[in-house]
């Protein structure tokens, strides 16, 4: 345990001392409350084959798996993944103008996903990790246009 907050530590000032602030406004209008029955699992899919690459996003396994059956039919498979982060519900359909990127490590395992706010990252770190926080990280995307 003293190990795991000394390194965190350690974690956190190396952080800090290269960190730039970012200060954004706060959006009181669309404020919403981080809970885990508001996160929903988005699964990210690709598939290589003979005839070329193919990926796209899924709501669910089942649904990325009958994508790659449907873009690789007929073709021979070469490699396949698909990987699963977590997202708030009402960020799926609601543009940006920011992506976060975060991945967590625990001691029982890890989980990434995206967010719209650095501080929505913050609070899906914290909810999906059930066991002590070994590593995080947070990557902000460029902005873009909607």
């Amino acid at each position: 345990m003293k190990k795991s907050i000394l390194t965190l530590a350690m974690i956190a000032l190396s952080i800090s001392a290269n960190a730039t602030e970012v200060k954004t406004a706060a959006r009181t209008k669309n404020a919403t409350e981080i809970t885990k029955d508001r996160i929903v699992t988005v699964y990210d899919w690709s598939v290589k084959t003979d005839q070329g690459s193919y990926s796209g996003t899924a709501l669910s396994l089942e649904k990325a798996e009958n994508r790659i059956a449907l873009v690789a039919a007929g073709e021979i498979i070469l490699d396949k993944k698909i990987e699963s982060y977590y997202q708030l519900a009402e960020e799926i359909s609601s543009p940006t103008l920011r992506l976060y990127f975060w991945e967590v490590e625990t001691t029982n395992g890890t989980a990434k996903g995206f967010s719209s706010s650095e501080g929505h990252a913050l609070k899906m770190i914290q909810l999906v990790s059930t066991s002590e926080i070994l590593t995080y990280k947070i990557i902000r995307s460029a902005e873009f246009e909607r």
